[in-house]
């Protein structure tokens, strides 16, 4: 898959990840997550059946089933876009997410991730992000550096996202 260079790289790596901060908010029937990067807004929904993947309007992080086993947080996501890339790597529309979330006595948010996509990988691919607690920190704003060209004259953001069928 080659990268559409019309595109602001902001779509490329949109899932969780990385050094931004992130808020976790907890309702009845939901996990929202909000990262600071992109201001991204991921919902995990508890205790439904996933759908199956062609089922799923493809997005930016896909659709997240989850429920609670224990303290543990068990995330079951699929239907990313297939032109997101995730650990900047290029994915079918196949791709399986399964995340295992945790909060260890240490107060460190847990994240062990395994991706499965046939198409692309050879054999499930796992790996951990650790995540330290900021009590004090509050969320900043954050706008795309890509999209800077589309501020009007009174520098107010036109943010453009281009449909992936156009």
């Amino acid at each position: 898959m080659q990268k559409d260079s019309r595109l602001p790289t902001a779509l490329f790596n949109v899932f969780p990840k990385g050094p931004f901060p992130m808020e976790v908010l907890q309702s009845k029937g939901q996990v929202t997550i909000i990262q600071e990067a992109y201001t991204q807004v991921r919902r995990i929904v508890l205790d439904r059946p996933q759908k199956a993947i062609d089922d799923v309007e493809p997005g930016f992080y896909g659709h997240s089933v989850g429920y609670w086993d224990g303290g543990t947080l068990i995330a079951d996501t699929v239907g990313v876009r297939e032109d997101v890339r995730y650990q900047n790597v290029p994915h079918s529309k196949d791709m399986h997410i399964k995340e295992r979330i945790s909060l260890g006595a240490n107060g460190l948010l847990r994240d062990e991730i395994t991706i499965e996509d046939p198409a692309v990988l050879e054999k499930p691919w796992t790996f951990t992000y650790g995540y330290r607690r900021m009590p004090d920190y509050q969320l900043l704003e954050y706008v795309c550096e890509d999209n800077r060209e589309y501020a009007d004259e009174k520098g107010v953001q036109q943010i453009r996202i281009p449909s992936p069928n156009r």
